[in-house]
């Protein structure tokens, strides 16, 4: 913290009397030498410290207005914005208050209300080149995972983001519905564990394998890359589950200004258009009985 220069010489003659060397020095004259000697030496400090001061000032104005922008830079800035805020001019930072126009006041916000107000929850951002351009991709989904970001708040946020990129960045905002995931595969269960239709015997209304998929989709990272195969290990893993058929695996995604296309196969892995895959157990509105995953379980006993 800066310190006036009263604060510095009071400091030094604060020091002063605790040495015991100096305590023959007592004169209350503001003319006394080792008065001078002591404001003297207080005007260095003080000017020292306005100089570093100016040139941190400088060095920071410097770090601000000559970022360069990377994709990981881009993830943070989205992850940063601030619903209902405005951004402190010429920067990329939010301004810590808000305009009551009912006060007409400027009040601090809270700490829940600046937590609210940051609606971007996940965000993944790549570079693409087509035909020689490139373009960033931006996408990004709020709290409510299943579901993409309504109109008015993608409006506020792309402005947001108009005024804070790279001059000259072509970048495209993917603010869409998951990407449907359709699996059907057959399980040959164990008998003692599980039931025809899946469920646990033990844990009564509990369908292990459907328990899996979920937590394997649920830990599957923002834009992460989906492996069947290793959808398939964590199946595998499953009490009750001695092995399993891939009949197929497929997933549709959001076309722009058309909705969802077809479905196409899942060969070896997919990253998700959205950012993320929904996997359906059962109809849902919106969808059909064609969206829904199939789980078959079969007592089989191979040949001897």
């Amino acid at each position: 913290m800066n310190k006036t220069l009263a604060e510095i010489i009071q400091n030094l003659f604060d020091a002063k009397e605790s040495n015991t060397e100096l305590a023959p020095l007592t004169s209350t004259s503001k003319t006394a030498i080792w008065r001078q000697i002591m404001e003297a030496v207080a005007f260095v400090i003080f000017n020292f410290q306005e100089a570093v001061r100016m040139h941190m000032e400088e060095i920071d104005t410097k770090i601000r207005e000559q970022k360069v922008p990377t994709l990981r830079w881009y993830r943070n800035l989205a992850l940063r914005f601030q619903y209902g805020f405005d951004l402190i001019p010429e920067t990329d930072e939010f301004r810590p208050d808000y305009y009551d126009a009912i006060s007409d006041n400027w009040i601090v916000a809270d700490e829940d209300q600046i937590n609210s107000s940051k609606i971007i929850k996940y965000a993944a951002v790549t570079r693409n080149v087509t035909n020689g351009k490139v373009r960033i991709s931006m996408k990004i989904a709020g709290d409510n995972i299943d579901a993409a970001i309504s109109d008015e708040k993608v409006v506020s946020f792309k402005k947001y983001i108009e005024e804070t990129q790279a001059t000259g960045d072509n970048i495209v905002i993917v603010n869409y519905t998951p990407d449907i995931l359709k699996i059907n595969f057959k399980i040959a269960y164990n008998p003692s564990v599980l039931l025809e239709n899946g469920q646990s015997i033990l844990l009564g209304n509990v369908f292990p394998v459907v328990e899996a998929i979920r937590k394997f989709m649920k830990n599957l990272p923002f834009n992460g890359e989906l492996s069947v195969q290793k959808l398939e290990a964590a199946i595998l893993a499953v009490e009750g589950v001695n092995d399993l058929q891939n009949l197929q695996v497929q997933s549709k995604w959001i076309e722009p200004g058309v909705g969802y296309g077809f479905y196409q196969p899942v060969e070896i892995s997919r990253i998700p258009k959205s950012g993320r895959f929904k996997v359906l157990f059962e109809v849902e509105p919106g969808f059909d009985q064609n969206d829904v995953s199939t789980i078959t379980y079969v007592n089989y006993q191979p040949e001897t």
